[in-house]
């Protein structure tokens, strides 16, 4: 894990200083595995005086409550709502949703729209042509090689073509 090329870069400041400490209390040189971790001296004595506490610890029997509630459970968005109306909590929902990563809590109904993005290509449609210019649109002379373009206009009527 520490001895990547990456020097660790992969994993949060805090994970990289826990893997030191764990280290260095079985004898290795702290300043040898700071430099393997890629971690300031600062950095590692930070993240140990200041380990990550769970988010907003006082509400998270209440959202396991509202998100057991249902078989598939509730979004972070829902459970949101659900604080603020009956609960009174002032949260948002990006919190809530921190929240429910760290307990575990995920919602078995995803939106479509996080699946894919709106792609209006249908496949072929109609004839299609042989490239005989290749892109060379060079002539010897006027007409031996002409192109078209048809642009559609949606207007309140219907739709209008100019070629």
């Amino acid at each position: 894990m520490i001895d990547s090329p990456e020097g660790g870069a992969g994993l949060a400041a805090r994970e990289r200083a826990a893997a030191v400490a764990e280290l260095s209390g079985l004898g290795h040189d702290l300043a040898d595995l700071l430099e393997a971790a890629g971690l300031a001296r600062s950095t590692y004595y930070y993240a140990l005086a200041n380990p990550k506490g769970p988010t907003r610890p006082e509400l998270r029997d209440r959202v396991a409550e509202i998100f057991g509630r249902l078989p598939n459970g509730v979004g972070h968005r829902q459970v949101a709502m659900e604080l603020r109306a009956v609960g009174g909590a002032r949260i948002a929902d990006k919190t809530v949703l921190r929240m429910m990563r760290e307990m575990g809590l995920r919602c078995g109904i995803r939106r479509e729209t996080d699946y894919h993005r709106y792609n209006s290509y249908k496949g072929v449609v109609g004839e299609t042509f042989e490239n005989v210019l290749g892109r060379d649109f060079k002539a010897d002379g006027p007409w031996q090689k002409m192109g078209t373009d048809v642009t559609e206009f949606r207007l309140s009527f219907g739709k209008a073509y100019l070629a």
